[in-house]
């Protein structure tokens, strides 16, 4: 065997193995067609390099013609595989150049069976035997075919075609694009212009040598196959990864408690990662549908969960929903789940997220609520205490008011002829009395009693009515005027009257106790609407507040009282935020202070019922002002 054989029969071996690599993995992954053309590639090469081999040990003419002639088939399937490749691969080179190459080769190999002995001869006469670096070949003789022009044309369309694919790599710019064009565009280009120079001197016989088109193209199929297996070692290294970022992923998900899911809506299905189904409490052995989660998940929330994933699937958009599963054992476990629809050609969005379980959150919140509302009622005890001499005094008024006319009663009883008109005057007062002293205490009960927030519809006005009926003989007993100004047609507010009236006792008492002492003895409670919501205010006569302590005022056990507990404002801005507004302190230019807090309004088309006496129109200013205990 000689250096040319053994080279041409390793070659050819070694574009078989890569040929072989290359169809195995199409056939793993048979959209990705750039391996499956690559084959062709690479699987032609050695079919060409047989009938070269044949050509160089032909003995007689008609040997040679024989093997030059079915060369042209497997050379026809290696030119349309590489352009196909490069267009697959690189996504580069004019499609209309390709049709060009393609359409001469197929033109060549209809003219290499019709026109004489091949495409190149029209008569090959003889061979000349002869020696090629140490080894024997075999050189055609004979009539040149005026066909042979058309094979010429398609390497020359080849060509063009290569050097434009290769241009193209190199203005996509990046490192990769770049070194694709050197690497592969160098060997292509060194397979097209090699072989078109060395054919045409052996075809016109300038030259005695054997063709080159086995090693031109053995060439190239190394060139490609690197850029290939470049690709599939990223792919094997990002796999890795892929792996390696699972792991951390799962690890990360377990230590947070969360469970990644996904939701088919065209084939009901759901995946779910094992906490899923720990979290949902469902057999190992359940096939995980839509209604078979919605079946563990509290009958109240269902509804509520079924409308969130439907409503994101229509918009493509994100859903977050807080809902409740009853466990198999007995007792509620509370899930947050967040998701987003991914919409697919053809078929309906899927739908992906993740599910945490918020059990131990929900309690602590319900356990947080549960404290601020017995620190609110603290609070509430301890204003109430301070009021407690008023109080006491306005609940006195009526009893004794009972107490007196009761004995006047008995008094006209007692004579000969009773005046009945006198005593039924005198019964009414005392009814009246009554309900006087029954709604002081109604109040006071109210406002003493524990329990949670119940928010409603309220009506401005009769939120400041009530606080004014508390605090009215204690302005009185300090000798205090209070203006109110509240303006007319303000729209309700939605929250908790107890709580309310909890901020505005404490800021007319804090108020109160600002000006004692001072000459100017007044306080203007005022409410109007500002900004989309209502802006209630108190404003007093007093020196102000230090400028540093603006904000400290609001912190916990924070007060410039001297017997103060310093929970008080703290409470209040706690009970304002809770409605969904905002408390702040702020000094008067004049002298004074003024607290303000934002309440947000009721939506006009609030599926609620307004209260009594919303639209009312505001009655004049309640001033005390002549009034003394």
């Amino acid at each position: 065997m000689t250096w040319i054989e053994l080279a041409w029969t390793m070659m050819a071996s070694a574009s078989l193995t890569l040929a072989g690599i290359h169809l195995f993995a199409w056939l793993k992954n048979r959209s990705d067609r750039a391996h499956f053309w690559f084959f062709a590639l690479a699987a032609s090469v050695p079919l060409f390099s047989v009938m070269e081999v044949l050509a160089i040990e032909a003995r007689t003419a008609a040997e040679y013609a024989v093997a030059s002639r079915w060369a042209q088939v497997p050379l026809f399937f290696v030119v349309v595989s590489f352009v196909i490749f490069v267009r697959t691969y690189f996504n580069a080179g004019r499609a209309w150049i390709a049709y060009g190459v393609v359409g001469t080769r197929a033109l060549t190999l209809l003219l290499n069976f019709t026109t004489g002995d091949s495409v190149l001869h029209t008569r090959i006469a003889d061979v000349v035997h002869t020696t090629f670096w140490g080894a024997a070949v075999t050189t055609p003789v004979g009539e040149l075919s005026p066909w042979a022009l058309v094979p010429q044309a398609s390497n020359v369309l080849l060509l063009a075609f290569v050097a434009d694919a290769t241009v193209a790599l190199w203005r996509r710019g990046g490192a990769t694009a770049r070194r694709r064009a050197l690497l592969v565009g160098g060997a292509l280009v060194f397979c097209v212009v090699v072989p078109l120079v060395l054919g045409l001197a052996i075809t016109a016989g300038l030259l005695r040598a054997p063709t080159p088109l086995t090693a031109c193209f053995f060439v190239v199929v190394v060139a490609m196959g690197y850029e290939l297996g470049r690709d599939v070692l990223e792919v094997a290294r990002l796999s890795t990864e892929l792996r390696e970022s699972e792991r951390r992923t799962d690890l990360a998900a377990r230590a947070a408690e969360l469970a990644f899911w996904s939701w088919d809506p065209q084939l009901n299905e759901v995946w779910m990662s094992p906490k899923g189904g720990e979290l949902f409490d469902v057999e190992p052995t359940t096939h995980l549908s839509r209604e078979a989660l919605l079946a563990r998940v509290h009958a109240g929330d269902r509804d509520a969960l079924r409308d969130a994933t439907q409503r994101a699937l229509q918009e493509l958009g994100q859903f977050e929903q807080e809902f409740r599963v009853v466990l198999r054992h007995g007792g509620v476990r509370w899930l947050a789940a967040r998701g987003q629809a991914e919409a697919r050609a053809g078929a309906p969005a899927l739908i992906r997220g993740v599910t945490l379980d918020i059990t131990v959150r929900r309690r602590l919140e319900r356990e947080a609520i549960e404290q601020r509302n017995e620190l609110a009622h603290l609070a509430r005890v301890a204003t109430l205490g301070e009021l407690s001499g008023s109080l006491a005094h306005e609940i006195n008024q009526p009893l004794m008011g009972i107490l007196s006319n009761a004995q006047a009663a008995l008094r006209f009883m007692t004579a000969e002829r009773p005046d009945l008109d006198e005593v039924r005057d005198i019964l009414a007062d005392i009814v009246e009395d009554d309900k006087r002293a029954g709604e002081v205490i109604r109040r006071l009960r109210a406002l003493l009693k524990k329990g949670e927030v119940q928010r409603s519809l309220l009506d401005v006005r009769d939120v400041v009515d009530d606080v004014m009926r508390v605090t009215r003989n204690d302005l009185l007993n300090r000798d205090i005027v209070l203006h109110t100004d509240i303006a007319t047609g303000l729209a309700p507010v939605l929250g908790d009257r107890i709580q309310l009236q909890q901020v505005l006792l404490n800021l007319i008492m804090n108020a109160c106790d600002a000006i004692h002492g001072s000459e100017a003895r007044e306080i203007i409670l005022g409410a109007r609407a500002r900004d989309g919501a209502v802006e209630f205010t108190v404003t007093d006569s007093g020196p102000g507040i230090p400028q540093g302590n603006l904000e400290r005022i609001f912190e916990p056990f924070v007060s410039t009282k001297e017997h103060g507990t310093g929970l008080g404002l703290s409470v209040c801005r706690t009970i304002v935020a809770a409605h969904g507004g905002r408390l702040w302190a702020e000094n008067q230019e004049g002298g004074g202070a003024t607290f303000r807090f934002l309440l947000p309004v009721v939506a006009a088309d609030a599926d609620v019922t307004s209260p009594a006496g919303a639209d009312r129109p505001a009655t004049q200013p309640w001033r005390h002002a002549g009034e003394r205990a």
